[in-house]
């Protein structure tokens, strides 16, 4: 488990979700109070997991934001004032997403929003931000089937991580591919990319699983994967589940060393439960805490003093950390508190970091084109780099940007 710490510079606003829907139940537009007010900092909502199945990640991707904005502040802040921001937890449900992106804009009169962990709360949250006309960043991996216009993806996006990754697999492994995957609809559209690339690489898919959230018994679904006799298994099964279903997968005989694995259960936020079963497996990400740059050996440092962390630090933290950054850097391009002005400029930047120099948005999707890696996790937690795929570009068009 994640250990808990305290909170500083932010109310973090947990509720249950009677008291959350009784303050909340609104409707219609949504208008920031503050939009365009020169003389107010700048404020961020946050909306993410702290409590439920995927809250691990849901607080690593808080603590990257926290060390981000606090970099921005000690560096004099945005138009000179400190950035503030108020964080609300979402259990990971999508209603509840979505009534608090409402509060956040319409209560506390945020400017832009962030946060977010699984797919569906992702696009709850981008509704919301459209209608609102509010930037809303990610930090997850992955990404939304359709296109939000105030929408932006930092994360890697899922043509990003499998472009390289399934056709490797089946070329080391074999052409039989099993997917499986938590029951929302990220993991479709993820596996839907799966089934394209596969097919291109000449492979065949012979199983494709779902499971609501909160599964604990994995042991029908892992016999049903271990009958189609795979060579390859693509898991987007994911938080709490995600170290269920490796640990089963090994006790029922469906994980073998001739077995291709890769997906979610292979971040870095599960290795301490996990360590054994991906040990010596290659995985693509944006960012690793091996990485050899002077600024994330920085974060690294100051993540692990701050948070007494010893494990590898989660992707998603690094994410929201140079990520925030962008959408701060963005900010202070627009001079002031006017989101549709904020917007704009994000669309338009191009900022350096260890991400890559020059990362930008693809206008199509919303997609950060920024710099791939291949690590090999090593004994120990250490995903080390073993290949530099530079930026991979996602310019698939989706509904709503183009």
């Amino acid at each position: 488990m994640v250990p808990s710490h305290p909170y500083s510079r932010t109310a973090v606003l947990t509720t249950t979700m009677a008291v959350l829907l009784a303050l909340t139940a609104c409707s219609g537009s949504a208008v920031s109070d503050s939009a365009g007010d020169t003389e107010a900092p700048l404020k961020i909502g946050v909306v993410l997991p702290l409590t439920g199945p995927v809250s691990d990640t849901g607080k690593a991707l808080q603590r990257g934001f926290e060390l981000g904005v606090r970099k921005v502040n000690d560096s004099g802040g945005v138009n000179g004032k400190k950035v503030e921001y108020v964080v609300v937890d979402d259990a990971g449900d999508p209603a509840t997403s979505t009534q608090l992106a409402r509060r956040l804009i319409q209560q506390d009169h945020a400017s832009m929003l962030f946060g977010t962990i699984t797919g569906d709360t992702a696009e709850a949250v981008s509704k919301v931000a459209d209608d609102a006309k509010v930037p809303f960043g990610t930090a997850i991996l992955g990404d939304t089937e359709r296109c939000f216009p105030y929408s932006w993806g930092f994360g890697e996006s899922t043509r990003q991580i499998l472009l390289p990754s399934v056709p490797e697999m089946i070329r080391t492994y074999g052409k039989r591919v099993a997917i499986t995957g938590s029951d929302y609809n990220y993991p479709h559209f993820y596996a839907g990319i799966v089934k394209e690339l596969t097919r291109s690489a000449g492979g065949t898919i012979v199983a494709e699983e779902y499971s609501p959230l909160g599964q604990t018994d994995w042991q029908a679904v892992i016999t049903r994967l271990k009958d189609t006799k795979p060579d390859v298994l693509l898991s987007m099964v994911v938080g709490a589940d995600a170290v269920a279903f490796s640990q089963q997968a090994k006790q029922f005989g469906l994980f073998t060393t001739k077995l291709g694995y890769d997906g979610a259960p292979l971040d870095a936020d599960y290795y301490p439960a996990l360590g054994d079963l991906v040990n010596g497996r290659t995985h693509v990400v944006r960012w690793t805490d091996q990485l050899d740059n002077a600024e994330s050996k920085k974060f690294v440092a100051d993540y692990r003093a701050k948070n007494k962390w010893t494990p590898p630090v989660p992707e998603v933290a690094g994410n929201a950390y140079f990520g925030i950054q962008f959408f701060l850097a963005a900010a202070g391009k627009a001079g002031g508190n006017d989101p549709q002005a904020i917007n704009t400029q994000i669309g338009q930047l191009r900022f350096d970091s260890p991400l890559g120099k020059g990362t930008r948005f693809e206008p199509a999707n919303h997609l950060l084109r920024a710099n791939m890696l291949e690590t090999t996790i090593e004994p120990g937690g250490a995903y080390k780099v073993t290949r530099d795929l530079g930026p991979i570009a996602d310019t698939v068009a989706k509904q709503g940007c183009s």
